[in-house]
C-alpha cells in the first residue's frame, strides 16, 4: 500500500487491483489465519466502510469510483469513507504484507449528497468529509494541497500552521500563479490516525483525457518516476508532434512515430522519468492507449495550453456560469467558430434555449440562457471572442475561459 494516494485511477494502475475481491462483508469470526492473522471485519455500504473489528489490519485504502482515495494509517477508526462518493473497494493491510479486498457490491447505490464539492477552480470541504471522527481537524494537525490539472500543485495549510476554529473547513482555490486555475482534486491529511483524504473534481474530466467531442487538444505522456515508459495509442483523426520545452516534445523520426491509416492515426513512443515527457496535438477521439512496455509509471493527460507557435487555429473552451438563483441571458459573438457542448456534466451542458447563428461574413452570434447556482452552459471556440453583452436578468454570473475565470472585458481584451 502506497503513503499518497494515486493522482487519477483514469491515468494511472492501482496497484490494488489486482487483488482479488472478496464479499461485501468479511467475518472475521470464521477467517482466522496461523498464528495471529484475522481478517478485518467490515462491511462497504456505498460511500461508508463500518469496520466492527480490525483484526490485524492497522491501515485501509478505500478507492471510490471517480478516482477519490480515503487512506487511513493507523487510528482503526470504526467508520471512514466519502460522503456522496460511491467506494469500488478497500483494501485492508497488516504489518507482515497480508492484505484483504473487499467490493462494493452495489455500485450503483445512492450516494446521496457530496461533502466535498467543486467549480472547475474552487473546492468547498464541509465537516461531514471526516467519518473518522467525531469533529473536524484543525489546521494546526492537518495539510491540505491542491492539485491542478496543468500537473502542478499548491499548499493550502501546512502541518504547524496558525490554528483556526474554522478547522480546515471551508473554500479554497487557486492563488498567485494558480489563480483561476482548474482543479483536479483537493488531498487533505490531519495525523489523528494519519487519514489522507484525495477527493478528485469530476468538472476536470473535461479538462483530462475522455473528452467525446473530438477537437484539436494537446495530449501529454508524461513521466511519473524514474524507468521508461513505451506506448501505442490510437485516434480518429489527426495527430501532429508538438514541442513545449526541451523536456517537453514529441519526437517524430527519433524514438516517437506516427503513421496514418485511412482516418485512423496510430502514436508509437518512448518517454519516462518525472518532468519528461511526449506531446501531440490530438484532431480526434482517443480510442486506445497502452503501455507497451517499460518499468516506468506515467500520465495520460490533456494539456490546458493553447497553440500560439502553430499556424492551425486552436479551440477554446468558453463557459457562461451562474454563481446565484436567477437568470442569465446573455449574446456573444465570435470571429470564427462555435460548437455548443453537450457533455460537459448535467449542469455546464448546453441545451434547446441556447442557438449559435451564422451570420454570413465569417462570424457567428450565440443567444443563450442559463441561471441558478452552478449552471451554465459550454462552447467550443476558434477564434476571438468580439463581443459579449448581458441581455436581460439580474443573477450574477462569470465566465470561465480554458479553466480561468474572466469578466466580459477581459474576455474581449484578451485577444
Amino acid at each position: 500500500m502506497t503513503d499518497r494516494p494515486l493522482r487519477n485511477t483514469r491515468r494511472t494502475f492501482l496497484a490494488s487491483s489486482a487483488l482479488g475481491a472478496l464479499s461485501a462483508v468479511a467475518t472475521g469470526a470464521t477467517a482466522a489465519a496461523t498464528d495471529e492473522t484475522v481478517e478485518p471485519t467490515t462491511t462497504v455500504e456505498c460511500s461508508t466502510v463500518s469496520v466492527d473489528d480490525w483484526g490485524s489490519a492497522v491501515s485501509a485504502r478505500a478507492v471510490f469510483d471517480d478516482g477519490s482515495v480515503v487512506t487511513v494509517g493507523e487510528g482503526r477508526p470504526e467508520t471512514f469513507g466519502a460522503p456522496g462518493r460511491v467506494i469500488e473497494s478497500v483494501t485492508f493491510a497488516d504489518l507482515d504484507g497480508n492484505e484483504w479486498t473487499v467490493a462494493n457490491d452495489a455500485p450503483d447505490c445512492d450516494a446521496g449528497g457530496k461533502s466535498v464539492t467543486f467549480t472547475d477552480s474552487r473546492a468547498t470541504v464541509r465537516p461531514g468529509q471526516f467519518l473518522e471522527m467525531d469533529t473536524y481537524p484543525g489546521e494546526l494537525i492537518s495539510q491540505v494541497d491542491l492539485h491542478f490539472v496543468d500537473g502542478t500543485s499548491q499548499e493550502k495549510v501546512h502541518l504547524d500552521g496558525p490554528e483556526s476554529p474554522d478547522g480546515i473547513t471551508g473554500v479554497y482555490r487557486g492563488t498567485g500563479e494558480h489563480a483561476g486555475t482548474v482543479v483536479e482534486a483537493i488531498e487533505i491529511f490531519h495525523d489523528l490516525g494519519y487519514v489522507s483524504h484525495y477527493v478528485r473534481n469530476p468538472a476536470a474530466e473535461q479538462y483530462l483525457l475522455g473528452k467525446a467531442t473530438p477537437q484539436e487538444r494537446l495530449v501529454e505522456v508524461m513521466g511519473a518516476t524514474e524507468g521508461a515508459v513505451d506506448y501505442e495509442f490510437t485516434v480518429e483523426g489527426a495527430v501532429r508532434a508538438v514541442t513545449l520545452s526541451d523536456r517537453r516534445g514529441a519526437s517524430p523520426g527519433g524514438n516517437d512515430a506516427i503513421s496514418t491509416s485511412g482516418d485512423t492515426t496510430t502514436v508509437t513512443g518512448t518517454t519516462g522519468n518525472p518532468g519528461y515527457s511526449d506531446v501531440y496535438a490530438v484532431d480526434g477521439a482517443i480510442t486506445d492507449f497502452t503501455q507497451t512496455g517499460g518499468d516506468g509509471d506515467y500520465l495520460l493527460r490533456e494539456a490546458e495550453w493553447r497553440i500560439v507557435e502553430d499556424t492551425a487555429p486552436a479551440t477554446d473552451l468558453l463557459a457562461v456560469v451562474a454563481t446565484e438563483e436567477g437568470e442569465v441571458p446573455y449574446e456573444l459573438t465570435v470571429d470564427g467558430t462555435v460548437r455548443p457542448i453537450g457533455n460537459a456534466g448535467p449542469k455546464r451542458s448546453t441545451s434547446g434555449n441556447d442557438e449559435v447563428t451564422d451570420n454570413g461574413d465569417g462570424t457567428v452570434t450565440v443567444s443563450g440562457f442559463t441561471g441558478n447556482t452552478g449552471y451554465g452552459d459550454t462552447y467550443a471556440v476558434t477564434g476571438d471572442v468580439t463581443d459579449f453583452t448581458r441581455t436581460g436578468g439580474s443573477a450574477a454570473f462569470r465566465i470561465d475561459y480554458n479553466g480561468r475565470e474572466r469578466t466580459p472585458e477581459e474576455l474581449v481584451d484578451q485577444h
